[in-house]
């Protein structure tokens, strides 16, 4: 049984999550891409004349540079495949697709702001990471969090990204 402002069956959260586990590693590997060019370019500058302060800042600089384009990557991923048909690779093989609540299912994918915001709401809290110390940590925490707050969510099982653009996530298999 479909709840009301369902346009089919909705996901399972299994299912939502082994998409995510997906897309993880998916991006696991741009993860250590990016940060694989970033050490090297860190290393390939870094002089042992300037001291101790000028390697901490040049390391500090290079984390936030790799945060915002890690973020920009995942916020990417995200929103060029919603876009193109309203799912990841993650959700493509687990048979399910983001659509608009009270909505058909559309041939397509999500709207240009709907996609983003939703990219937006899911990874953006990795943003936090640009905060020293605890930021990481904070960011990684709400990432889960929204991603978590499926499971008390009834009866539309919503993320508070999907909240926040009235999108749900139904089966298609």
């Amino acid at each position: 049984m479909q709840p009301p402002g369902a346009p089919a069956p909705l996901a399972e959260w299994w299912q939502r999550l082994v998409a995510r586990i997906i897309d993880g590693v998916i991006l696991g590997i741009a993860y250590w891409v990016v940060n694989l060019v970033f050490t090297a370019i860190f290393v390939a500058s870094y002089s042992s004349v300037s001291g101790v302060t000028t390697g901490f800042f040049s390391g500090f600089v290079v984390s936030l540079l790799v945060t915002v384009v890690l973020t920009a990557i995942y916020v990417g991923y995200e929103f060029f495949m919603t876009k193109m048909n309203g799912q990841t690779v993650g959700k493509m093989v687990m048979g399910i697709k983001i659509v608009p609540m009270g909505n058909m299912l559309p041939p397509g994918g999500l709207s240009n702001d709907v996609a983003l915001k939703r990219a937006g709401g899911t990874w953006g809290g990795y943003i936090l990471g640009v905060i020293p110390f605890l930021g990481s940590l904070l960011g990684a925490v709400l990432v889960a969090l929204n991603g978590a707050s499926q499971l008390w969510d009834k009866p539309l099982q919503q993320t508070f990204a999907d909240k926040f653009v009235h999108t749900v996530v139904v089966k298609i298999k």
